[in-house]
């Protein structure tokens, strides 16, 4: 009798947690102009559809604790192995820092870019140690950190560049919108 109980209890739980809707994302207020993005406080931001971006520099931090804050980004010059082919790339350090109870897979973590709206492909430069999230092989336990470094296709002069950051994997909420000057 108490094993079904426990049981109806069980999938009463999961039914009522199926119901609920993608955990709210905790995180820097969207960029103002003429603002330092790493000395701002957090705030609550929407999905990115609706929200503002959140600047280079800035952290998120989801409401299982897990926070993940990119870098600014930096120039550099593919190298002839590099692939895809890119006139420069921006490189950009992501560090996922797990603050909540479980240990995070980071291979599961979806970066896509945008450069000036349009879709970036991510580059893949072994000579300079650039290979994406295939680097970032362990779970990360709780109370831990880890950089992975990115590099993504971008033209030969400045562009927007935006990151929407989605730590469950691709197309799955909730997701971060990164965005500045690369």
């Amino acid at each position: 009798m108490k094993f079904a109980k426990l049981a109806v209890g069980i999938c009463l739980t999961l039914a009522v947690a199926g119901c609920a809707g993608a955990p709210d994302l905790v995180s820097a207020p969207a960029a103002q102009a003429n603002e330092n993005p790493s000395a701002r406080q957090g705030g609550v931001a929407d999905a990115p559809s609706a929200a503002p971006y959140t600047a280079f520099g800035a952290q998120h931090v989801w409401t299982n604790g897990l926070s993940i804050t990119i870098g600014q980004p930096k120039t550099l010059q593919p190298s002839e192995t590099a692939f895809p082919k890119a006139a420069r790339m921006a490189v950009i350090s992501v560090t996922i820092t797990n603050g909540s109870k479980t240990e995070y897979r980071p291979t599961q973590l979806s970066i896509r870019a945008l450069a000036d709206g349009k879709p970036s492909q991510e580059v893949i430069d072994s000579v300079q140690g650039l290979n994406g999230i295939t680097t970032a092989v362990h779970e990360l336990p709780p109370g831990r950190d880890t950089t992975v470094t990115f590099a993504f296709a971008a033209p030969k002069d400045p562009v927007r560049l935006q990151l929407i950051v989605e730590p469950n994997g691709a197309d799955q909420e909730p997701s971060a919108t990164f965005e500045g000057q690369a």
